[in-house]
């Protein structure tokens, strides 16, 4: 797509601490993130680090409900955007952090690479999502059990 256009450059860097969290949140299993005291306890974590009261689940102006997880962070030293010719401006630190809904975003610039789940509000795109996966997971399967067989480990 050559319009409209969009040129970003960004820099970011990762501090001693972000290393040991990022290392850390990357090792743990994806259901660490349903228990809401675990949430909140990184939701802490983030405070901590700079990011204001930083929300990581909550509810959407759609009415979705979701969680953002994410696996990796680096904070944004710097960066410059234009949009169809137009200068988006410079990454700020904010008093407060804006908000998309019910949830607080950072209150300073943060590269975050993970993933987010967010409810499925319509019940048809619930049983098409449902059916959907499901398949891809059979077929993943059925992939799987057509490799040869790795040679056992001498105990």
């Amino acid at each position: 797509m050559d319009s409209p256009s969009l040129a970003w450059t960004l820099t970011a860097s990762e501090t001693r601490l972000l290393g040991l969290l990022n290392g850390i949140s990357g090792a743990l299993p994806l259901a660490t993130w349903r228990p809401r005291l675990l949430v909140r306890a990184r939701e802490r974590l983030a405070r901590a680090l700079g990011m204001g009261d930083l929300q990581l689940s909550g509810r959407m102006p759609s009415g979705h409900t979701g969680t953002l997880m994410p696996q990796r962070m680096y904070f944004v030293d710097d960066s410059h955007a234009t949009f169809d010719g137009v200068d988006l401006g410079r990454p700020v630190r904010l008093r407060e952090n804006p908000r998309i809904g019910d949830v607080a975003l950072p209150a300073r610039g943060i590269l975050a690479i993970g993933q987010a789940a967010w409810e499925i509000l319509d019940a048809a795109e619930y049983e098409r999502t449902r059916t959907e996966t499901a398949r891809r997971g059979r077929l993943g399967r059925r992939a799987t059990s057509r490799c040869p067989r790795a040679p056992e480990r001498p105990p």
